[in-house]
């Protein structure tokens, strides 16, 4: 059973990180680069909202008692399947669990200048918010 309250608390935190990702992709690059808290903060940002998207991904496959995905890409793959995103977002959305494998395990290999590069793309984020919720409304 797919609990929301849990998916609703993920997608709070990820409006909350959102914001602060939102005042850092203000900045220049260059104002961006000049203090390495910018870069370090944005990078766990950006971590922890893509764990709540695959967290809810995750949440919402075995609510439905769905099969279980292999990785995270796969749980990614079976929202689409499910018609919760669509194939085209599927495609954009998909690189997410790769950044975040990035971001956890090669950590001291992250260049900053690539993160802010990833701060163009929070719309991503907002798109998977509002997808969720629509489906969330959906009747069971």
């Amino acid at each position: 059973m797919i609990d929301s309250e849990i998916i609703k608390e993920l997608l709070k935190e990820m409006g909350e990180n959102l914001n602060i990702l939102a005042k850092l992709r203000e900045m220049s690059l260059k104002e961006f680069l000049a203090d390495p808290k910018n870069s370090k903060a944005a990078e766990r940002c950006l971590q922890i909202n893509i764990q709540c998207f695959l967290d809810i991904c995750h949440h919402i496959i075995a609510g439905n008692n769905w099969a279980r995905p292999r990785d995270n890409r796969e749980a990614i793959e079976i929202i689409a399947r499910h018609k919760i995103i669509s194939e085209k977002f599927l495609k954009i959305i998909l690189p997410m669990a790769g950044l975040r494998n990035i971001l956890v395990h090669e950590y001291i290999k992250v260049n900053p200048a690539i993160i802010y590069r990833h701060l163009k793309r929070l719309q991503d984020f907002s798109q998977f918010q509002k997808y969720i919720l629509a489906y969330l409304k959906k009747p069971a």
